[in-house]
C-alpha cells in the first residue's frame, strides 16, 4: 500500500474520531450537565401565548353621554415555579450586583454586557441555588414594591405563602403595568407577568342601575341591558405570542406575533341622563321624606315610546355592587300590583271612544254605594249626580263603574287588553312582569277592574297606557335602545318606533287629556299642579291584599300618580309609584294625591325647565312648585 495513502487515511480517520468525540461530548453536556437547566426551563417555554382581552362597547345616552365604558387593567401574577428555577435567575441577580457598582449608569451597552457576564460567572461559582433564588426574589419585590408603593416585605410574604401561582396585585392601571414590565425586563427579572383584563366602569353608578345592569367578573352581562345586549357589546379577544431570547426567557416588552382584539359595538339608549338625574334626585328625596319601602318613577316620550328616565328603589351601585342582592330587579318593570284609581282611565276612555258618553254625561253615584245582583260597589265618599269630569275629579268608584257598564263587560276587557294590560310590553330588559287580569267572566271582578282592583299592572304598563292617551290614542312599544353604533361612529342598526295598535280615537284621547287636567285643577291631583303649565293626571291609592288576614289592609298601600305635561301636545308622561310610605304621623292622610302627586309636581317642573318647554300658563307672582313635604 502506498505510504502516502496510509498517511491520508490516518488523518481522515483521526478527523472523524475527533469530530465524533466532540459531538459525543456535546450530547453528554446537553443530557447530563445541562439537564437541570433544560428541565427547569421547559415550563417557561411551554407557555407561549397570552390573551389580549377585547374592550366591551360603550353605552351612551341620547345625547352621547357615556354611561358605561371599559377600563383596561392588569393583574400582576407570580409564577413560583419560575421563581424557584435557579438557572434562569442568574441574569437578574447579576444585574442587581452590577447596578450597585459606582459608574454603572455611565457604561455603554457593550461595557454593561461585559460586566454582567463577569458577574454571572461569579454568581454561578459563589452562590448556591437557594441563595440565588432568595437574591432574585428580594430584587424583584424591591423593584415591584417601589412601583406599586407597597413595602417589599409585604410582597415577599405574599409570594412565599403561595404554592404555584400567586396574584400579587389586581386592578393595576395599564400605564403602571407597562412601567413595571419595562422595569422587570431591563433587569432580566423572571417569574412575574401581567394578565390583562377589562373592567366595566359606570360614571354615574347609581343612575338607572337595574336598567343598565352589570357584568360579572368575567366581563359577561349579568343583568339589565348588559345582559340583553351581551352579544352586541362583547368584542372578540386577541392573542399575543410571546417572544423569547436564545435562552428561552420571556421578553415582556415585545411579542413574536399579535392578533389584535376586536372591540364590541356601542349601544345608544333613549335615556336622557339630565332627566334621569332629576328623577333619581326626586325619588331619593321622596324615599327619605316618606320612609317608603319600594317605588319608581318613569318618564316617557309619548310619541316615540322612548324611555327618557327610569328609576327604581331600592337600587344598587353598579361599580361596587353594593345593594345588588336587594335590588337586582327593577321595581319599574318587575312590580305587579293593583294600582287603584289611576286605572280609571280605561273605563272612562272606553266610554268616550265607544260613543256611549261625553264629558257632560251625568251619572247618579248612589250616595256612597251601588247595589248589583250578588255584590255592592262602595265609594270612598258620598256622591250624588256627577258629570263625566266630576267622576274623574272626585275619583268616584260607583261613577266609573257605571261608565264601564255603558261600555259593556266584554268590551271593557277588550279595551283593557288593548291598552296593554295583562301582557308584557316587549321591553328589552330581562325580568319584565306580565301582570294579571282576574276572571273577566265574573261580574264582581268586572266592577272591581273598572276602578283598579282585580287587575295587577306594572309601572311600565301604566306609562305606556298613559302615553297612548297623550299621543292621540296609539299604544307604543317602549323603546330603550335607539341604535347600535360601530367603533368608527357609523350607525349599524336603528330601532324603529313601534306602533302596536290604535286603542282609542284621537278625539277621545284629546277629551281624556282635558278631563285629566280637571283632576289636577280641582280634584284629587291638585298637588300635582305645575305653576306655568297645564298638567293633567290621575291619582291612585290602592290597599294591598293581605293573605294572612284575607282582606285588603288599610295600613299597606300603593300610591300612584300618572301624569302628562303639557295637556295639549304633551311632551312627556310621568308615572310615580310609591310602595308603603310610613311614619308620617296620625294626621297625615296617605293617598296618591298627598304622596305621589307632589313628587310628580317636582319632577315635571324640573323636567319642563330642563327641556326648555315654553310655559302654557301665566305664572302667578311668587308662585313656586309644590314643595315635597309630607306634612302638607
Amino acid at each position: 500500500m502506498d505510504p502516502s495513502f496510509k498517511r491520508r487515511s490516518f488523518f481522515v480517520c483521526l478527523a472523524l474520531v475527533a469530530g465524533l468525540t466532540a459531538l459525543s461530548w456535546r450530547l453528554i453536556s446537553l443530557q447530563v450537565l445541562d439537564r437541570q437547566m433544560s428541565s427547569q426551563s421547559s415550563s417557561a417555554r411551554s407557555n407561549g401565548s397570552s390573551i389580549i382581552p377585547a374592550s366591551r362597547g360603550n353605552i351612551v345616552d341620547r345625547n352621547h353621554t357615556v354611561i358605561a365604558r371599559n377600563r383596561p387593567e392588569a393583574a400582576l401574577v407570580a409564577d413560583l415555579h419560575h421563581l424557584k428555577t435557579a438557572s434562569i435567575l442568574t441574569r437578574a441577580v447579576a444585574h442587581r450586583y452590577a447596578s450597585q457598582v459606582a459608574g454603572w449608569k455611565s457604561l455603554n451597552d457593550a461595557e454593561k454586557r461585559v460586566v454582567l457576564a463577569k458577574n454571572r460567572r461569579a454568581i454561578v461559582n459563589q452562590l448556591s441555588d437557594e441563595d440565588l433564588i432568595k437574591e432574585h426574589l428580594a430584587y424583584a419585590t424591591e423593584i415591584i414594591g417601589r412601583e406599586l408603593r407597597i413595602p417589599s416585605s409585604e410582597l415577599l410574604a405574599k409570594v412565599k405563602k403561595g404554592s404555584a401561582r400567586v396574584v400579587v396585585k389586581k386592578g393595576i392601571k395599564e400605564d403602571l403595568a407597562r412601567r413595571i414590565e419595562k422595569a422587570l425586563q431591563e433587569r432580566r427579572i423572571q417569574g412575574f407577568s401581567f394578565e390583562r383584563s377589562q373592567s366595566r366602569y359606570y360614571p354615574m353608578p347609581t343612575f338607572a342601575s337595574q336598567t343598565l345592569g352589570n357584568t360579572n367578573y368575567k366581563g359577561i352581562g349579568e343583568s339589565g341591558l348588559e345582559k340583553s345586549h351581551q352579544d352586541i357589546l362583547a368584542g372578540r379577544d386577541g392573542k399575543r405570542e410571546m417572544k423569547r431570547d436564545e435562552n428561552g426567557l420571556v421578553n415582556l416588552l415585545e411579542a413574536a406575533q399579535v392578533t389584535p382584539p376586536k372591540m364590541g359595538k356601542h349601544v345608544k339608549v333613549t335615556l336622557d341622563m339630565g332627566i334621569q338625574a332629576i328623577v333619581e334626585d326626586e325619588l331619593g328625596m321622596a324615599f327619605e321624606a316618606y320612609n317608603a319601602k319600594k317605588g319608581s318613577i318613569i318618564v316617557v316620550d309619548p310619541y316615540t315610546g322612548d324611555i327618557l328616565a327610569m328609576a327604581s328603589r331600592p337600587h344598587f351601585d353598579l361599580n361596587t355592587r353594593e345593594g345588588y342582592a336587594q335590588a337586582s330587579s327593577g321595581f319599574a318593570v318587575s312590580a305587579q300590583y293593583e294600582a287603584g284609581s289611576v286605572m280609571k282611565i280605561v273605563a272612562m276612555a272606553a266610554a268616550l271612544d265607544a260613543g256611549v258618553a261625553n264629558r257632560n254625561t251625568v251619572v247618579d253615584c248612589g250616595w256612597g254605594f251601588l247595589k248589583r245582583p250578588g255584590f255592592t260597589v262602595r265609594d270612598h265618599h258620598r256622591y250624588g249626580n256627577l258629570t263625566f269630569d266630576g267622576v274623574f275629579v272626585k275619583s268616584s268608584n260607583t261613577g266609573v263603574f257605571q261608565f264601564g257598564e255603558m261600555v259593556g263587560q266584554s268590551n271593557f276587557y277588550r279595551y283593557l287588553n288593548d291598552f296593554g294590560f295583562g301582557q308584557r310590553t316587549g321591553f328589552i330588559i330581562p325580568g319584565e312582569a306580565k301582570g294579571k287580569i282576574q276572571d273577566p267572566s265574573n261580574t264582581r271582578n268586572f266592577a272591581s277592574a273598572t276602578y283598579g282592583y282585580g287587575v295587577s299592572v306594572t309601572p311600565l304598563q301604566l306609562a305606556m297606557a298613559y302615553s297612548a292617551i297623550a299621543n292621540g290614542g296609539i299604544l307604543l312599544k317602549p323603546r330603550l335602545v335607539e341604535s347600535i353604533i360601530a367603533n368608527n361612529g357609523a350607525v349599524l342598526d336603528q330601532t324603529p318606533v313601534t306602533k302596536i295598535r290604535r286603542v282609542i280615537s284621537e278625539q277621545a284621547a284629546d277629551l281624556m287629556c282635558l278631563s285629566l287636567e280637571q283632576v289636577v285643577l280641582k280634584g284629587t291631583g291638585r298637588r300635582a299642579n305645575v305653576p306655568g303649565y297645564r298638567a293633567g293626571g290621575k291619582t291612585g291609592t290602592a290597599k294591598k291584599w293581605n293573605n294572612k288576614i284575607k282582606r285588603y289592609d288599610i295600613d299597606q298601600k300603593y300610591l300612584t300618580f300618572g301624569g302628562l305635561l303639557p295637556v295639549q301636545n304633551p311632551r312627556f308622561v310621568c308615572i310615580v309609584t310609591i310602595d308603603e310610605p310610613s311614619d308620617l304621623g296620625e294626621d297625615f292622610q296617605i293617598g296618591g294625591g298627598t304622596v305621589a302627586a307632589p313628587i310628580f309636581s317636582q319632577v315635571a317642573g324640573r323636567i319642563a325647565h330642563y327641556m326648555n318647554i315654553a310655559p302654557t300658563e301665566a305664572v302667578p307672582e311668587g308662585s313656586v312648585p309644590v314643595a315635597l313635604n309630607p306634612t302638607q
